[in-house]
């Protein structure tokens, strides 16, 4: 269930304290959504986000009533309500069954790797579901209550989903690449939701003259790749050093290479923006 920290949260066009705060309505009907990291007071790749937003909403026949520089008022206002430097935002457009609609957004749980989980890699397993239209971000409580039931069972901290055609999609939480020699692959955009941070790690792939393929991967295959790495919101780009028991190099000198791009674009992101 949605948790909404610290003192305020939005809605519609208020601030409203964190104790009204109702997220149970939210589990029915439709809501497309966006999740934003902030560092330093400043919510990174907004621009991104506002406009997967407007994708998502667009994917599912839904009009957004309202222009995108409305969000960035009502973000600003959150943050500064709420006097964070740290976290994750969550923003959510929703429609009830009845059509009833609103906009919502909060401070919400959050938990970064640890340094040492980006030295050692992290551990993933293989969980067999898909989402229905998979490059809208939509709310989908009962596969996120399950990934998370596996998450806790097997001790890992991410699942990746694998569809009924033994293909392997994305995390519950994140974008999945793989190394295979001096390839960077990636699944099939078709599969997967576009990540802004997978967006972000293939142009700087393409940028640092790194092969870049994206095509079907079957769930055998997986065995095959040299490295597999995760990228999200939370994680960055994150090594993995297992997934569903095979075994990669987490210290494979091309993720090392994105990781550090990453971080350097995220920081060139952080200086040159402005409300």
């Amino acid at each position: 269930m949605e948790i909404a920290l610290l003192n305020y949260f939005v809605f519609n066009g208020e601030i409203r304290s964190t104790c009204d705060f109702n997220p149970y309505p939210l589990k029915k009907g439709l809501a497309i959504y966006e999740v934003l990291r902030v560092q330093e007071s400043i919510p990174l790749f907004l621009d991104d986000h506002i406009r997967r937003f407007y994708n998502s909403a667009q994917f599912e026949n839904i009009t957004i009533p309202f222009e995108p520089d409305l969000i960035r008022q009502r973000l600003k206002a959150l943050l500064e309500y709420n006097k964070i430097s740290t976290g994750n935002i969550k923003f959510l457009y929703h429609k009830s069954p009845d059509g009833e609609t609103c906009f919502m957004a909060w401070m919400m749980p959050f938990y970064y790797p640890s340094g040492q989980q980006y030295a050692d890699g992290v551990k993933a397993e293989i969980m067999e579901a898909e989402r229905p239209r998979p490059n809208a971000k939509k709310a989908l409580y009962a596969l996120r209550e399950k990934a998370d039931e596996i998450i806790k069972k097997k001790n890992c901290f991410e699942v990746v989903y694998c569809n009924s055609r033994g293909l392997v999609t994305e995390g519950s939480r994140s974008n999945v690449f793989f190394v295979k020699d001096d390839a960077l692959v990636t699944p099939d955009v078709s599969l997967v939701l576009p990540g802004v941070t997978r967006l972000k790690v293939m142009e700087l792939a393409l940028e640092n003259g790194i092969q870049l393929k994206q095509h079907h991967i079957n769930k055998n295959e997986i065995v095959t790749f040299d490295a597999c790495f995760l990228t999200g919101t939370s994680p960055k780009v994150l090594p993995v050093a297992q997934l569903e028991g095979i075994t990669y190099n987490v210290n494979h000198p091309m993720v090392h290479k994105l990781m550090e791009a990453y971080d350097a674009l995220a920081e060139n992101d952080l200086k040159q923006f402005e409300w």
